[in-house]
């Protein structure tokens, strides 16, 4: 399915750090977005130095991808000279675009000279045309909608503005409005709206009447505990045409302090299915898509964040795990008789794996049977340890760019 304009919208990826961003722009994102050490809702991320970035920008600008800055955290203000300071730090660098949430940080980028675009956070709830144009007439480039914004609102937004529109099609969702929420901070003193959010809505709970302390009320649970607050993760796969044919210019993926594995697997489902979009050959790779998005961290599913249950009752919402991520090739091993593969959990020789590639013109994941594993020593081992980088010898070629993983159910 291609836009009016003849270009298919972008896929726009999380990078948590340089790792996670090459691997997304390597796996088929457009643009990918990443936070700096300051003024992001992402505290906890491993987040950008100053070489970072330089390094990140390098790497985009060879591959013709989009580097994203987020500006996104909320000011007080008691926040607006460090602000100020930070800005002047990195506006000199050649972002293709920041991302806004609060009107005075877009002062004080446009006050800089800064010369990036910039786009609305989701954070300000965008639902119409009316507030998409207060946006544009402020200087902003881009509106990435929030994710109440049905299809028919974006149709409408769509057909009454000109701005650049762009919503999410994957991820986690907050159970506060459009992620603005004060209950990480009254709960732990952690404030979600400047990227410290202690994921409080995640918590176990239980229900109990406040005139009858320590009586528990029957209410529904599952064996690791209660979500009552905890809201599935967003999945649009199967309902992507409907948002090209609304007329979005880029499809958003959530997840900055998910895996390399995630970032790169996500990246490069939604490149293959956007290219398919509308066509008749999407039905046939679908059932694989939902396989691979499947496969990768996450919590059930849904396409509809206003009826997420389906009117079937409660469903347990923990993070389901059908994949462990072994590691990655760090070399072309294509010509080498052993890969060079740095490990985030353990191989065992003998084991067979997966492998999974970029798709470019057709899929070729594969399995492979581990040989042989030589440590930094030259030595010969049984278990190739995470947090280090070993050579191993499958028993076929392995290829360049190669994420690992084993499944687990």
């Amino acid at each position: 399915m291609i836009l009016s304009n003849g270009i298919l919208p972008e896929i726009v990826s999380p990078a948590g750090n340089l790792e996670k961003l090459k691997f997304a722009v390597l796996y088929g994102a457009d643009a990918v977005y990443f936070g700096g050490e300051q003024f992001n809702l992402r505290f906890q991320a491993d987040n950008f130095s100053r070489d970072d970035i330089i390094h990140a920008l390098q790497f985009c600008r060879e591959r013709g991808v989009k580097a994203v800055y987020l500006l996104n955290s909320f000011l007080h203000e008691k926040d607006i000279p460090a602000a100020r300071r930070h800005i002047d730090d990195i506006k000199g660098f050649k972002f293709d675009a920041v991302v806004i949430s609060d009107p005075g940080m877009i002062a004080l980028v446009k006050e800089s000279g800064m010369e990036s675009k910039i786009h609305l956070s989701t954070q300000m709830s965008t639902l119409n045309h009316m507030a998409v144009k207060f946006w544009t007439n402020s200087g902003v480039d881009r509106v990435i909608l929030a994710r109440e914004a049905g299809v028919d609102d974006i149709k409408l937004i769509r057909e009454n503005s000109d701005a650049q529109i762009e919503v999410f099609v994957h991820g986690a969702l907050c159970i506060a409005y459009s992620g603005r929420c004060l209950l990480s901070r009254y709960l732990s003193g952690r404030d979600a709206n400047q990227g410290d959010c202690a994921q409080a809505c995640r918590w176990r709970y239980s229900l109990v009447e406040e005139n009858r302390p320590g009586d528990y009320l029957d209410i529904v649970e599952h064996a690791s505990g209660t979500e009552i607050l905890s809201s599935k993760d967003l999945c649009l796969i199967e309902r992507l045409h409907e948002y090209i044919t609304a007329g979005v210019d880029a499809v958003k993926i959530e997840g900055r302090m998910k895996s390399l594995y995630y970032a790169a697997n996500t990246a490069r489902i939604y490149k293959h299915a956007l290219r398919l979009a509308g066509k008749e050959r999407f039905a046939e790779y679908l059932p694989f898509y939902k396989q691979e998005l499947d496969l990768v961290s996450h919590r059930p599913y849904t396409d509809n964040i206003f009826d997420e249950f389906d009117k079937r009752g409660f469903t347990p919402v923990s993070y389901i795990n059908k994949a462990m991520f072994l590691g990655y090739n760090t070399m072309d091993s294509r010509q080498e008789e052993y890969a060079v593969i740095k490990t985030f959990n353990p191989i065992y020789r003998n084991e067979v794996i997966e492998a999974i590639f970029p798709i470019e013109n057709s899929i070729k994941d594969d399995q492979y049977t581990v040989k042989e594993i030589i440590d930094t020593n030259n030595m010969g081992v049984d278990m190739a340890r995470p947090g280090f980088s070993y050579r191993i010898k499958f028993d076929k070629s392995l290829g360049d760019n190669a994420i690992l993983r084993k499944r687990l159910l």
